[in-house]
């Protein structure tokens, strides 16, 4: 059977790796010229930056190759969206993102693109309400891909995945007295990056505290080093079990709905949506599976967000699942043709093209 889930590698609490201390040197030093440090979202994009022929960004940070006023020409509607790389588009050049493929498809529409890549929910609300808010959009796009629910309780990114280049620290929420409550990015200089490389035993164990992955890691740890000197340790396991298996983000091939993964990230949108409203906007979550995603629902229909979903339709949030876009127009094409690490061009058209059936749909589309 093939593993659709997603997974961590092994992690160090001690040490970065050579790869990871390449990139940080790299970072501190000035050199990146689009994703670089910030002190409130961990990671954004550079005024003006650009990588290679693909990504370019405005003045203000937001991929595009134009600049936007506050105020949206009184005879379109503006969309601002939010979200992690396949909000961003990853992979293909600006004109063939699914944002400015909707403005060519309908000249009513202004679609922003604020996705950053790598972004949690978490990174991308608060990335709204610290530039989003500004631009006075009729209606906000909560992009969501289906892996993202790992990075809502994740603070130094190699925690949850080691082997990643990207080697920095972001805020997370909490849930405490059933408010969402804001950890800071605990990285608020960049010079602190420097002390990481330089004394990573003291400074690891500072960035996982409030990390899941951490956490976990160092109490299996203690788990596994305390029940051997235990004379019956049958008890302590069965308690160990059950407590380990209510924070499993993913139980029964599913979002875990006991986990404090699957109950920050509900809080996040809950909270994304209100600021939205409060700001006159309508917020839209859209949902975006990954090649894993697609791959499992084309084997045997089912999805591993199906309790987000449920969350969505009990609260009646507005959402669009892009799973049904691939399912109506994508049947037909490889697994290779949709993707090229994240969406093609084509899906991109794909999305475009579903997106803009909705809005039609729902009477959206026109001033």
């Amino acid at each position: 059977m093939a593993d659709y889930n997603y997974g961590v590698g092994s992690l160090s609490t001690t040490a970065v790796s050579e790869k990871q201390k390449q990139s940080l040197e790299h970072l501190t030093s000035g050199k990146t010229n689009y994703i670089v440090y910030s002190s409130t979202l961990g990671w954004t994009i550079k005024p003006n930056g650009f990588a290679s022929d693909r990504y370019l960004a405005n003045s203000k940070g937001i991929r595009a190759n134009k600049e936007y006023s506050l105020l949206a020409a009184k005879n379109q509607i503006r969309i601002s969206s939010f979200g992690d790389s396949f909000t961003h588009c990853d992979d293909v050049k600006n004109e063939e993102t699914w944002q400015q493929q909707l403005n060519r498809a309908n000249s009513n529409l202004e679609v922003i693109n604020f996705g950053v890549g790598a972004f949690g929910l978490d990174q991308a609300f608060l990335r709204y309400k610290q530039d989003g808010v500004h631009y006075n959009s009729d209606i906000i796009f909560i992009g969501f891909m289906a892996e993202n629910i790992f990075r809502n309780v994740n603070v130094f990114r190699p925690f949850y995945l080691p082997q990643d280049g990207l080697s920095l620290a972001k805020p997370r929420f909490i849930i405490k007295n059933d408010e969402l409550v804001l950890i800071k990015n605990p990285i608020q200089k960049l010079s602190q990056y420097k002390q990481l490389i330089a004394q990573p035993e003291l400074v690891l164990p500072k960035l996982g505290v409030h990390d899941h992955y951490f956490q976990t890691q160092s109490k299996q740890h203690f788990i596994d080093s305390f029940s051997s000197f235990l004379p019956s340790i049958r008890l302590f396991k069965s308690f160990h079990y059950k407590l380990m298996n209510k924070n499993n983000i993913i139980k029964h091939d599913e979002y875990n709905q006991e986990s404090e993964a699957f109950q920050v990230t509900v809080k996040i949108f809950e909270e994304f949506r209100k600021s939205a409203i409060k700001h006159k906007s309508l917020p839209i979550i859209i949902l975006f599976p990954s090649e894993a995603d697609i791959m499992r629902y084309r084997d045997n229909k089912t999805k591993i967000y199906t309790p987000l979903l449920q969350h969505f339709k009990e609260k009646n949030y507005p959402y669009i699942d892009i799973m049904d876009a691939f399912d109506k127009y994508g049947n037909n094409y490889g697994i290779r043709q949709l993707f090229k690490g994240h969406y093609s061009p084509l899906s991109n058209q794909l999305v475009a093209k579903y997106i803009l059936e909705y809005l039609q749909q729902q009477g959206l589309n026109k001033p």
